[in-house]
């Protein structure tokens, strides 16, 4: 095997993550964030399906598209492919009919363990900043940077670098476009002429091709930034704020309910208006699903 570093590195940039049309797949990202954190933690190297289920699953609940089952066991037993894990005790399982990946029941009767390779989790753990590189890399591929901190608090995973930073062109595009206000609350607080808490959302998130186009874009407050990223709040096709049945909170009035159904904020030109297939996709793969009436 060529140089250890280069070559996880090398993996994590080409991981095969399932795809079809624009539907998002987190699976096997989560379960490597997850197993970097294990590292930092001074976790043993494999660690059997029933430790990692639980916790694998609140994060693809959390941070994966609206669906009424996840499954843990996906990634950790596809992730061999990609020649970042390794299964053990797994000789002799009942296959599911419609693939050859073993049932779920199967891996946790069997006591199956999974985990990064000895020679990557020996490098990982001597090399923190290699280990970070990675978690980066992970992040930025995959997740918008308004859910980099809750996803490394999730796993359990403190970064001392931020690393792959964003041009800033589509932030001043769309919050001239918005007159830099948020779209939804009109909040527009200034410190002499710079903006305060004031960011450009990505609807199509960028991590799945979305594109740094302003019509593709949304002037918000960072609470808003953040409840549109993590699916608490929508867009529906005719610009009305969607606000989720998962919402609740003794502040949900102020900053949510009282927006419910109301037109966002118009951009200063109509061909600067989000377009229907960066809403429709937003809908699809992040809003958590159903909305409140």
């Amino acid at each position: 095997m060529r140089e250890i570093p280069r070559f996880i590195t090398d993996r994590v940039r080409k991981l095969n993550v399932w795809k079809r049309g624009g539907e998002r797949a987190p699976h096997k990202p989560l379960l490597l964030l997850l197993a970097l954190a294990r590292v930092t933690q001074g976790c043993e190297r494999l660690a059997t399906f029933g430790e990692l289920e639980k916790p694998l699953a609140r994060l693809l609940r959390r941070y994966g598209p609206s669906r009424k089952s996840v499954h843990p066991e996906y990634p950790f037993w596809r992730l061999q492919t990609d020649e970042l894990w390794e299964v053990t005790n797994s000789e002799g399982l009942i296959r599911r009919v419609s693939n050859s990946d073993p049932k779920k029941s199967e891996l946790l009767s069997a006591n199956v363990h999974g985990g990064f390779p000895t020679l990557q989790w020996e490098e990982l753990k001597e090399h923190r900043a290699l280990l970070e590189r990675i978690a980066a890399r992970l992040l930025h591929g995959h997740f918008p940077e308004s859910l980099h901190g809750d996803i490394l608090n999730d796993v359990g995973l403190s970064m001392s670098t931020t690393l792959f930073p964003r041009s800033s062109d589509f932030q001043r595009s769309v919050l001239t476009a918005y007159c830099h206000r948020c779209a939804i609350c009109g909040y527009d607080a200034k410190i002499g002429t710079s903006d305060v808490g004031l960011e450009a959302a990505h609807i199509k998130w960028h991590q799945a091709g979305g594109p740094d186009d302003v019509n593709n874009g949304v002037a918000l407050c960072s609470i808003h930034h953040k409840a549109l990223d993590c699916g608490a709040i929508g867009i529906s096709e005719d610009l009305k704020v969607l606000l989720s049945c998962e919402l609740h909170g003794s502040t949900t009035r102020d900053w949510f309910e009282r927006f419910q159904g109301s037109k966002l904020h118009r951009p200063g030109l109509a061909g600067w208006e989000p377009q229907r297939e960066y809403i429709r996709w937003h809908f699809g793969q992040v809003f958590k699903r159903p909305a409140k009436d």
